[in-house]
C-alpha cells in the first residue's frame, strides 16, 4: 500500500496522499549519496522494470520520479536521464504517464471507500 494513493481524513476534509519517491529522486541520490548520472538512471530503469513486473496482477502502483533541473538537468547528467525516461516512455501502452494532479482527479471518480 506504500505505492498507492491513500485518502487521509483532516479537519478540513479528505486529503489524498500520493506516494513521493526517495530513491527515484535526484536530491537524495545525486546530492546526498553522490550517485553518478548513470547510477541514478539505472535506479529509475530498475525501479520501473520491477514495478512493471509487480503490477502484472492488475494492482496499480505509483512510481514517482522527482527531478530538479538544477541537479539532474546539468548537461553532463542529462543523457543518462534521457535514456532512462526513453525506456520508460517506450512502455506507455502498459502504464499511465501522468501527474499527481491527474492521479488526484482520477481518484475522485472512484466510489467512496474503494481507495483506503
Amino acid at each position: 500500500m506504500d505505492d498507492q494513493p491513500v485518502w487521509k481524513k483532516t479537519r478540513a476534509g479528505r486529503l489524498l496522499s500520493i506516494p513521493y519517491p526517495q530513491e527515484a529522486n535526484d536530491i537524495p541520490s545525486i546530492v546526498a549519496r553522490k550517485d553518478g548520472a548513470e547510477q541514478f538512471a539505472a535506479i529509475l530503469a530498475e525501479d520501473f522494470a520491477e514495478r512493471l513486473r509487480q503490477t502484472a496482477d492488475g494492482i496499480p502502483q505509483v512510481m514517482g520520479i522527482a527531478l530538479h533541473p538544477y541537479i539532474v538537468g546539468q548537461p553532463y547528467r542529462i543523457r543518462a536521464l534521457r535514456r532512462a525516461l526513453t525506456m520508460i516512455a517506450a512502455q506507455r501502452d502498459a502504464v499511465w504517464i501522468t501527474t499527481a494532479g491527474a492521479i488526484h482527479d482520477h481518484c475522485l471518480t472512484w466510489p467512496e471507500g474503494s481507495i483506503p
